[in-house]
């Protein structure tokens, strides 16, 4: 039998409350990478509705903004993140890498 750890992300507040978590970051990622809210739950596959009550819970949670939005109209609208968000996003990415890189480690080690 071979075993492997298995690791899950989130971020907590002062009170260890959860904050967000990978749902929230693969949110984030694709509102970096498209410029907008609704493409980035399409590319998802997720309810624009879900992904607003996420940002905004988050977003109270933090007590600051983590996406810029733009309202339609001639413009297109659109969304981009706030530096908040960006420092966030790159943040739980490097600790994802690192755990991803603990558990390649790891099963190496195992398979000797």
């Amino acid at each position: 039998m071979r075993i492997r750890p298995r690791f899950k992300l989130w971020f907590v507040d002062e009170n260890d409350e959860y904050v967000f978590g990978h749902g929230t970051m693969r949110l984030l990622a694709e509102i970096d990478r498209l410029g907008s809210i609704s493409a980035a739950t399409r590319a998802l596959g997720m309810s624009y509705r879900y992904a607003l009550e996420r940002i905004t819970i988050v977003e109270a949670r933090l007590g600051r903004p983590l996406v810029a939005r733009t309202r339609g109209g001639e413009s297109g609208g659109g969304a981009k993140l706030t530096a908040l968000g960006h420092e966030i996003l790159e943040d739980y990415k490097g600790m994802e890498d690192s755990l991803q890189q603990l558990t390649k480690w790891s099963t190496e080690l195992s398979d000797d």
